[in-house]
């Protein structure tokens, strides 16, 4: 007679003992000082170990986590590590639970058998990481478009808490239920919103051209910017944040995020533009350079340079700023704000907001700020005469 196995009890010699984690081992260090990651398994005493072609620096590795640490502050592939270690460990589980709930028992041959046969590119997370980072080294997309749409997936990875998400989990409801999300656990404004999707919408879209079947969620999930409340500082406050950027209350990323606002409010480029900014586009006092957002175009501005601008970048050579993702420097403008005592929402964009607006108060012409500030069209200068 077949016995049968009560399902509220572990059978003796099933999976109840095995385990997988994320270990380094710096006894095999390469001449870079990086040390090989590894997917350990133990079970029944016996060990085995999948090579997983990552490394890192081992005093750098958190072994009770399994994941790797910052080595200095805004370590972005420190992020991107993580997600993938995560998206390692979270496969692991899932193997390890699949085998548990059916009763089966998991061996080691097992186990890497399972392993092998999934295709890490289905997971979402890993594929969009990997796709961003390829995207970077291709010279596709610049440094600052890299950070921006990582904070987006890394966002996604937040929300997923460790889960593993592949692409055929990705629905109407699945974008619907992240959004919430980032309305009330993050406390996003809508255009932050609005920005975070279409940064994943785009990695879906990359998914789909790649062969892979999901579904094209954001065809039926609307996603438009709004025109917002738009804030430019006046002289009195303008005059504040001069005098804080050789406070003591700012450390030194503040500071520098702070220079780059400054900077903008006396020549109106926007962030994008400032990250590419070096010395070499300045000559004769003025900076001549093509805009990022117009590129395509082959648009070209001369934007000529104020006293005080060429006071807050001399000696700077190569690379003027460091190019800080967007989500960095605007955290740190309120931090900035709160100690200027300013209630005002700054973000970066108000700098060229000040710009605009102090240039018409001072009797510019709308026709010199719209070439100025890189405008196709005048209807969009037009916007710094009303708030003037």
């Amino acid at each position: 007679m077949k016995k049968v196995l009560d399902p509220t009890i572990s059978p003796i010699g099933y999976n109840t003992s095995f385990t997988a984690s994320i270990v380094i081992q710096d006894c095999k260090q390469r001449a870079d000082g990086l040390s090989p990651l590894y997917l350990q398994l133990l079970c029944a005493r016996k060990k085995k170990v999948i090579c997983l072609n990552l490394h890192w620096p081992a005093n750098f590795f958190d072994r009770r986590a399994q994941e790797v640490l910052h080595r200095h502050k805004n370590d972005q592939e420190a992020l991107d590590l993580n997600i993938i270690i995560g998206t390692i460990k979270a496969r692991a589980n899932e193997i390890i639970r699949s085998f548990r709930l059916q009763l089966r028992e998991l061996t080691l041959e097992l186990f890497v058998h399972e392993y092998n046969n999934f295709a890490s590119r289905d997971c979402f997370l890993f594929f969009s990481t990997s796709k961003n980072n390829s995207l970077y080294e291709k010279g596709i997309n610049s440094h600052r478009t890299k950070l921006r749409h990582q904070t987006a997936i890394n966002c996604l990875n937040d929300f997923m808490k460790g889960k593993l998400l592949l692409m055929k989990d990705i629905n109407l409801e699945f974008i619907r239920q992240f959004d919430a999300w980032l309305r009330r656990s993050k406390k996003y404004k809508h255009n932050t919103i609005v920005g975070t999707h279409k940064v994943i919408k785009t990695y879906i879209n990359y998914a789909l051209k790649d062969g892979y079947i999901l579904e094209a969620v954001y065809t039926h999930f609307a996603t438009a910017f709004r025109d917002g409340d738009r804030e430019a500082l006046d002289k009195e406050e303008l005059t504040t944040l001069k005098s804080m950027l050789h406070s003591d209350l700012l450390n030194d990323l503040e500071k520098e995020c702070l220079r780059k606002f400054l900077f903008s409010c006396y020549t109106g480029i926007r962030i994008s533009d400032s990250d590419l900014l070096t010395s070499s586009m300045i000559k004769e006092g003025a900076i001549k350079m093509k805009m990022k957002k117009g590129e395509r175009f082959g648009k070209e501005v001369k934007v000529p340079l104020p006293k005080y601008a060429r006071e807050l970048i001399e000696g700077r050579k190569g690379l003027i700023f460091h190019p800080y993702a967007d989500k960095t420097v605007n955290a740190a403008l309120k931090v900035i704000a709160a100690h200027a005592g300013i209630t005002k929402n700054l973000s970066f964009h108000v700098s060229r907001d000040t710009f605009g607006t102090l240039f018409i108060e001072l009797g510019g012409d709308i026709a010199s700020l719209q070439e100025l500030m890189g405008h196709s069209k005048i209807q969009t200068t037009m916007i710094y005469v009303k708030m003037s």
